[in-house]
C-alpha cells in the first residue's frame, strides 16, 4: 500500500469516525456492566477505531459500517472481560506466599 492509499483510508475513516463515533461509544457503554462504564467506555471505544483502521490496512472494504462497528464494539467488551477474568484467576494473593513461608519455617524449626 502507498501514501496515498494510506492517506485515502485516514480520510475515509476520519469521516467515518465523525459519523459513528457516540455510535460506537453508546454500543460500548450498553455492553458494559454498568460499574465499568465510567471507567473503560472511552478507552474501549478508541481500541474499536483501532481495530477498524487494521481491519482497512488489511486491505478490506466497509460495506456496512453501522453493522461492522457494532461487531468490533461487541467484540472488544467481550475480550475487555475475558482478559480480566484471566488476570484475576491467575493473580496470586501475597498474604497466602508469606504464610506458606511462615508455615514452612515453622515445620523446620519443630
Amino acid at each position: 500500500m502507498n501514501r496515498t492509499d494510506e492517506q485515502a483510508l485516514a480520510a475515509g475513516l476520519a469521516e467515518l469516525y465523525a459519523n459513528q463515533h457516540r455510535r460506537v461509544l453508546g454500543i460500548v457503554t450498553r455492553t458494559l456492566r454498568v460499574e465499568d462504564q465510567a471507567a473503560y467506555a472511552e478507552d474501549l471505544a478508541q481500541d474499536v477505531w483501532l481495530m477498524v483502521w487494521q481491519y482497512l490496512l488489511r486491505g478490506n472494504e466497509i460495506t456496512s459500517p453501522a453493522g461492522l462497528l457494532a461487531v468490533f464494539a461487541r467484540r472488544r467488551v467481550y475480550a475487555h472481560y475475558r482478559s480480566a477474568r484471566v488476570r484475576r484467576e491467575s493473580a496470586t494473593d501475597p498474604q497466602s506466599a508469606a504464610l506458606d513461608r511462615l508455615c514452612a519455617e515453622l515445620e523446620a524449626v519443630a
